[in-house]
């Protein structure tokens, strides 16, 4: 069965971007709501894209925070510092792509010393034929201007139609379309929900991509009411 594709593709942008609108004038601190303008002025001005590459042959996670040191701390990643870190999440991408294959981030690549050429060139030469940035709010400046670089593709939001279909957004979408599952970052080490979110931020995936077929396995499951049980996303596609 094909999954149920929305009338015009440009409602996902224009639903992302109503999310952002609201939340960017709600009660959150100002700190919070000058994020959500900064996203907000970002993703009007990027392109939402439907992804074509086939699901064996496209990876995804989400929330590497390179050359963050506090995110160790905050989300209780098992590194010693930030190089360790990312030399792990580097070792991990070349492990697991293949050459001619489609890696796609779901935001918030690098911070603090990472924010540098030496990252933008790691990530063009890396493993994958293409590399896909869903923008997070960690990859603007407080303008909302881009602050990353090295990617073959920019884009606010994507999707991928099929039996089990996705929509990519680096915040969790607060209404997520009927049929489809929303694959999603920021909320990193969150449990997961009885909802039909996934969360591909790389404290749920054993800090390495995962091939968005197994992502579309476990979607299948969700969007039909059913929710494995794990307290990770990983553990969650163990127990398909």
């Amino acid at each position: 069965m094909v999954g149920k594709a929305m009338p015009d593709p440009k409602s996902f942008k224009r639903l992302y971007e109503t999310q952002l609108e609201a939340d960017s004038t709600g009660r959150g601190s100002r700190q919070t709501r000058r994020m959500f303008r900064a996203m907000l002025r970002a993703c009007s001005d990027l392109p939402a894209r439907s992804l074509a590459a086939p699901a064996d042959a496209t990876w995804v996670w989400s929330d590497l925070h390179l050359g963050h040191e506090n995110i160790i701390r905050y989300t209780n990643r098992p590194f010693e510092d930030a190089d360790a870190m990312n030399a792990h999440l580097y070792a991990n991408w070349e492990a697991s792509v293949g050459e001619d294959d489609t890696l796609i981030f779901v935001g918030d690549i690098a911070m603090r010393t990472a924010l540098c050429e030496d990252t933008w060139q790691r990530i063009r030469g890396g493993a994958g034929r293409a590399k896909v940035l869903v923008v997070g709010n960690h990859d603007l400046t407080g303008s909302g201007e881009l602050r990353v670089d090295g990617f073959d593709d920019i884009c606010s939001v994507a999707w991928l139609d099929g039996e089990a279909p996705l929509v990519f957004t680096h915040l969790p979408l607060a209404t997520v379309p009927d049929g489809w599952a929303n694959v999603h970052g920021h909320t990193h080490d969150a449990p997961p929900t009885r909802s039909p979110h996934i969360n591909v931020s790389v404290e749920q995936l054993d800090y390495r991509p995962v091939p968005v077929g197994r992502i579309q396995a476990l979607a299948k499951e969700i969007i039909a009411g059913r929710y494995p049980e794990g307290t990770t996303t990983m553990e969650r596609i163990a127990n398909l």
